[in-house]
């Protein structure tokens, strides 16, 4: 994925907040479904499966009333720009107390922006230059957006040093800082070594990494540097802890790290912070958010060509090395089709483990080297947030 592919995803995930209805459901005397506009000066209510996704994906939910629709433009069109990267995204409940963070501005910085949303009307930000001086509207080279619920500033050409966001109010905050500049991180996944006998190579492992034990991680940051240190950071972006990673690789423009890492129970995003080019302090974060799970499943062995007119078996070890617990399996492939599974549930011990199977059936006259993907989750019965899977890609062999 590109740069600018995770731009556009972590918009999508914004705008998915603003297509969702902007009005509350109320009885209606004829037994349906009717709607009433939400109250002036109260924040608009949205689904918590958008909250969910948004944390996960680095989106930003957008509490609108109506009227205040245009001001998503501002956020749209910032986070759209070429070679836009999240310094900070953060989220918490205020609880009528104040926060704050520290934002390093780097030399690649050409155009940052500071984007606050919450849940609750009253809720304040107020941004400050590396000189304490706050941001105030008028000013050459700031564009602020405001509505009940929130507040967008973006600074053109940002003076270089440490500025500051400080909040207060009762709710919850969500707040995101992005960059356009020249320095950014291109990648960061969890890996393991594959590849044939002598070939051998870092590959993006099929499913969640494991939490409780160690497990590798690999990043890539582009751009002009001078050190680079990573660590996990939690929901509110606190330090969780560090991880020491080692630069593989480099050139003048990427710089390829790993290292291993035993990953904590609670939700993450990966953070770098270091020396730009020139010396000055920079930070990163990638916008993705990580949680381990308890819970593994990978293909048994490899699979060999489905063949049209037949049915292939496909086979599939799940392992629990979390508390024990009972696990549902849900199989599905890229024609949308839900494949049965055997067995359809297990129970499993502690670091008790077993297999699963399932049958794919290609229709007769399938064309040779038509694609299947097959999608195959195990989520446990009792806590639906322990959960992994994984995906194989099949092709229709010849006849």
């Amino acid at each position: 994925m590109t740069l600018m592919d995770r731009g556009l995803s972590a918009v999508l995930t914004a705008v998915s907040f603003l297509a969702a209805p902007l009005t509350r459901p109320v009885p209606a005397q004829t037994g349906q479904q009717q709607s009433r506009p939400f109250t002036p000066g109260t924040c608009g209510r949205v689904d918590p499966t958008y909250i969910r996704l948004a944390e996960q994906t680095g989106g930003q939910p957008m509490f609108l009333q109506p009227s205040e629709m245009a001001a998503a433009g501002h956020l749209m069109r910032e986070t759209t720009l070429n070679n836009t990267d999240a310094m900070l995204y953060a989220t918490a409940h205020l609880g009528g107390q104040s926060r704050g963070y520290a934002i390093p501005i780097d030399s690649a910085v050409k155009r940052v922006t500071f984007s606050l949303s919450f849940d609750a009307p009253g809720t304040t930000m107020t941004l400050l230059r590396p000189s304490g001086a706050a941001v105030t509207s008028g000013e050459g080279g700031v564009e602020i957006s405001e509505w009940t619920c929130g507040r967008i500033i973006t600074i053109g050409s940002p003076e270089k040093g440490t500025w500051h966001v400080q909040m207060s109010g009762t709710g919850r905050f969500w707040l995101r800082v992005t960059a356009q500049a020249d320095l950014y991180i291109l990648s960061v996944e969890f890996v393991q070594l594959g590849g044939r006998p002598g070939h051998e190579g870092y590959f993006k492992i099929p499913g969640q990494p494991l939490t409780g034990r160690p497990q590798t991680l690999q990043a890539t940051v582009s751009g002009a540097l001078q050190s680079a240190k990573f660590k996990l950071a939690s929901a509110d972006a606190e330090a969780i802890q560090p991880v020491n990673m080692k630069e593989e690789s480099s050139d003048p423009e990427d710089h390829e790290y790993l290292g291993t890492v035993t990953l904590p129970k609670q939700p993450f995003r990966v953070a770098v912070s270091g020396l730009d080019g020139n010396g000055l302090p920079f930070q990163r974060m990638y916008l993705t958010q990580f949680r381990g799970t308890t819970i593994d499943i990978a293909p048994s062995n490899d699979f060999e060509d489905l063949r049209a007119g037949s049915t292939t078996t496909l086979t599939f070890g799940v392992r629990n090395y979390g508390e024990a617990g009972s696990f549902r399996f849900l199989a599905v492939d890229s024609r949308g089709s839900i494949i049965p599974t055997q067995p359809a549930e297990v129970a499993l011990a502690s670091g008790a483990s077993a297999q699963v199977r399932l049958d794919v059936t290609v229709p007769p006259g399938t064309t040779p080297g038509t694609g299947l993907t097959v999608t195959i989750t195990a989520t446990s019965t009792t806590d639906p947030e322990i959960n992994n899977g994984t995906s194989v890609e099949l092709a229709v062999g010849g006849p």
